[in-house]
């Protein structure tokens, strides 16, 4: 299938208690994540009816049900949840990036943020 169009969802801010260290998952953090949904968008283009897309709105809390579910240490490990969850809830979305950063992590030196981005595609 051509890639069509691409949902973007950007900065969604989270509070969980993810990571490797103990005070990370006793004191919990905020992570801001980043999703680039692709799917075919042409139907909606002419429609312009919420049934022939996917609302963004549901994708938001299927994403901060399944972020915070379960405790994870890595980032890589969250953000393929997130992907494994979306791709089962959603057959129209082919592909997934997803960045997700942590603003504040407890390391050492001056950082904006630490994070990571992964990009899945439907057969993976």
């Amino acid at each position: 299938m051509s890639r069509t169009g691409q949902i973007l969802i950007e900065e969604l801010d989270l509070y969980a208690y993810h990571g490797h260290f103990a005070e990370e998952e006793r004191l919990g953090q905020r992570f801001v994540i980043d999703l680039v949904l692709d799917c075919d968008l042409r139907a909606s283009s002419v429609s312009d009816n919420l049934a022939d897309t996917v609302d963004y709105g549901e994708v938001v809390a299927l994403v901060t049900r399944t972020f915070s579910a379960r405790r994870f240490k890595l980032l890589e490990a969250a953000a393929r949840a997130l992907a494994d969850a979306i791709f089962a809830t959603y057959p129209p979305i082919t592909a997934i990036s997803i960045t997700m950063r942590k603003p504040a992590p407890p390391i050492p030196g001056r950082m904006a943020a630490v994070g990571i981005k992964l990009d899945f595609r439907r057969e993976d």
